[in-house]
């Protein structure tokens, strides 16, 4: 006990005195007031700590205050860490070297990523554990970050940057967007609100109002002297040694909370509930009167922030209309209401016109070359900025606040979502038809069919995650947006089975390739020539009537197909027939004759040569059989091929005596007027059975040849 006693009192003693030459190290002036004791010696130890873990360089090496060429050394680095010491270029330090602001804030991020390096054996004398016996000394936690790293820190940083730009407001009498000092002020107002569950299209306009609200607050209710307020000091000082966690303004909902994770883990911020609640906070206590004591208030800054314009030259237009338009309406002023009215009149009359002139341009240019066809996609270009242009307008010259305004930009975000995705389909659509032109496909139409239905499927999977990444940046949740698409997948599954048969079926085709685009084949009974193989249905042109037929994908994967086109060659197999009393020598002579007409015929393959045979008595005539094969298999030639071959055959056989055999048909009449079928009945030796008449013998006066 006497000995922490004494540990204790040198602290006091000793160590308080040293720290304020330690302090003068630093670049304090990013931080404000009341943390730069606190914030400033937890940095110090933190850096203390980096130092006695890396190689420091020789006193040699340490360059001086100018460099070779005699010029101010405005930054150096420490060899081997992230520790910069620059040159203070403004204040009472001016010229100092110090170690910078962004050391002093991102100090004990340095540390945790050298922490587990073991300590230097040599150089300055190093202080083992020094970080541990500071925590023991004082009794809290350094924290993680210096502006908002207690509620102290951010209720102060909030009110002083947010009255520096009323400051600037009040001078300026509208926003310049484009002054360099605006914008880090602004960001570093949004740096105190917890912004996590506010969607990303509206983080900006919603957390300005929800600033300019709490502001307006503020300025209306007592707020605590900075000592009341818990600081870095006071963060460990509860019962079990837990952080404070969350910390109330008195008298109103403010409150500011410990982020427990995300990018901002560990700061103190305006919690989510108090970002989405600012205006309806506001609406409870805009009747009670600016305080006069205490911290600068901003009187009538919520008026202004909703109505007064951005640009000065719009202002100035304002300010030369009649004070009835500066009347506020439903949360806007008149003549806001009347140019958000002709923003949507002509951000929607642009974008109609676009897409009418370019959907008239892409179908003309479509055929009239691949370059052209890929220049109208200007126009879809073109009409997807137009929402964003809108966008610009009502919040840079109109100045739309409110609830109009995330009305506004919500609608202006879906139109420019559907307008990117109409893009995308576009693109998708004509990047298939560059690759259909190129020499090696075009030959192939079954690819250039694969390739069209493959882009068409890519660009639906690239502008479905389009659309999930622009609901979730819309502030949808990506669960309730999947589980949507499938239960509206699931519905048009159902309605629709026999299209997504269809779907299976041509993929089946596609993969498999029976046919091509061009080919001649015959399925499900029907003839013709395959024109298109679509997404649901191939359509063929009948080869004799000329009729288009669409047979459904799914039954053409599931049929034989002849693919005629496919074939290499014609092959005709003919039966010709020859009297059964025709000599021999005569059949030879046919074989012969025969086989001399097709030797080295036209369109021969020296593969397939002919084949002529007598190969079969039939009982009333000598079959001979005659095969032969026609390449390339042009049907019209071939016609003309086999007519030249039988006019030939019958020439020979004319000039050889050789009759054709046709077939031989009795008529038999009945002469009674009995109704029946006539029976004729013949035995084997040529005898009736029931009669027995011999009716091999002449029957011409009881049959005579029909009509037939």
């Amino acid at each position: 006990m006497a000995d922490t006693e004494k540990t204790a009192a040198d602290f006091n003693t000793k160590v308080l005195p040293a720290s304020e030459r330690i302090m003068d190290c630093l670049d304090l002036s990013a931080l404000p007031g009341e943390l730069r004791d606190t914030a400033g010696i937890e940095s110090a130890v933190y850096l203390k700590e980096v130092l006695d873990r890396v190689k420091l360089p020789e006193e040699d090496d340490i360059p001086g205050a100018t460099t070779a060429d005699g010029k101010p050394l405005s930054r150096w680095r420490i060899p081997g860490t992230r520790l910069s010491i620059v040159r203070v270029q403004d204040g009472s330090q001016e010229g100092a070297y110090l170690f910078s602001p962004e050391m002093v804030r991102q100090a004990a991020k340095i540390y945790r990523a050298a922490e587990q390096l073991p300590y230097r054996k040599d150089g300055p004398k190093v202080s083992p554990r020094f970080y541990d016996r500071y925590v023991a000394l004082t009794k809290r936690q350094p924290t993680l970050t210096a502006d908002t790293s207690s509620p102290r820190g951010t209720l102060t940083l909030f009110l002083d940057t947010i009255n520096q730009i009323s400051e600037m407001i009040r001078a300026e009498k509208h926003i310049d967007r484009t002054d360099p000092k605006f914008l880090p002020l602004v960001t570093q107002v949004y740096r105190c609100l917890d912004l996590s569950e506010i969607p990303e299209y509206s983080r900006d306009y919603y957390a300005g109002e929800a600033a300019v609200c709490l502001k307006e607050i503020l300025d209306r209710v007592t707020v605590p002297p900075p000592e009341e307020i818990p600081g870095p000091e006071n963060l460990q000082a509860m019962e079990g040694g837990e952080p404070l966690v969350r910390w109330q303004v008195p008298n109103t909902k403010i409150t500011i909370a410990r982020v427990a994770e995300g990018p901002q883990r560990g700061e103190y911020l305006f919690t989510v509930g108090t970002v989405q609640r600012a205006a309806e906070m506001y609406e409870e206590v805009k009747s009670q009167p600016y305080r006069t004591k205490g911290r600068p208030v901003s009187v009538g800054f919520h008026d202004w922030y909703l109505s007064v314009p951005a640009n000065p030259t719009v202002a100035d237009w304002v300010d030369w209309l009649p004070d009835g338009f500066r009347h506020r309406t439903l949360g806007l002023a008149i003549w806001q209401w009347i140019g958000l009215l002709l923003a949507m009149i002509v951000g929607l009359g642009i974008m109609f016109t676009i897409y009418w002139v370019g959907g008239i341009r892409s179908e003309s240019m479509r055929q009239r070359g691949l370059l052209r066809y890929w220049i109208t996609t200007l126009f879809a270009i073109v009409a997807m900025f137009v929402p964003l242009v809108f966008k610009h307008v009502i919040w840079e010259y109109l100045s739309i606040r409110g609830t109009a305004l995330y009305v506004a930009q919500f609608s202006a975000d879906i139109v420019f979502l559907m307008a990117l995705i109409a893009v995308i389909l576009a693109v998708s659509s004509r990047l298939a038809d560059s690759v259909v032109a190129l020499p090696k496909v075009r030959s192939r139409q079954l690819d250039a069919t694969l390739v069209r239905i493959l882009f068409r499927v890519l660009g639906i999977i690239a502008a479905a995650i389009v659309f999930l990444e622009g609901g979730r940046y819309l502030g949808f949740p990506l669960t309730t947006l999947l589980a949507s698409a499938g239960i509206g997948g699931l519905a048009i599954a159902l309605s629709a089975q026999g299209m997504v048969k269809g779907l299976f079926g041509t993929v089946t085709l596609l993969l498999d390739r029976p046919f091509r685009v061009g080919d001649r084949i015959v399925a499900n009974g029907h003839d013709g020539v395959v024109e298109e193989i679509g997404l649901r249905s191939t359509k063929i042109r009948s080869f004799l009537s000329n009729h288009l037929i669409s047979i459904p994908n799914d039954q053409m994967a599931e049929s034989e197909i002849e693919n005629v086109g496919k074939r290499k060659h014609i092959s005709r197999i003919s039966d010709l027939h020859i009297p059964i009393d025709t000599p021999r020598e005569k059949v030879d002579q046919a074989v012969t004759s025969i086989r001399a007409i097709l030797d080295n015929h036209e369109g021969m393959d020296p593969e397939y040569p002919p084949r002529v045979y007598f190969n079969e008595f039939n009982p009333d005539s000598f079959n001979i059989r005659i095969l032969y094969w026609y390449t390339p298999p042009d049907l019209w030639n071939y016609y003309a091929f086999c007519e030249k071959v039988n006019l030939q055959i019958f020439k020979v056989f004319d000039q050889h005596g050789i009759q054709f055999s046709l077939p031989l048909r009795h008529s038999y009449w009945k002469h009674d007027d009995e109704q029946g079928p006539l029976e004729v009945t013949f035995l084997g030796n040529g005898v009736d059975v029931k009669t027995g008449v011999d009716v091999t013998a002449d029957t011409s006066d009881q049959a005579s040849p029909g009509p037939g």
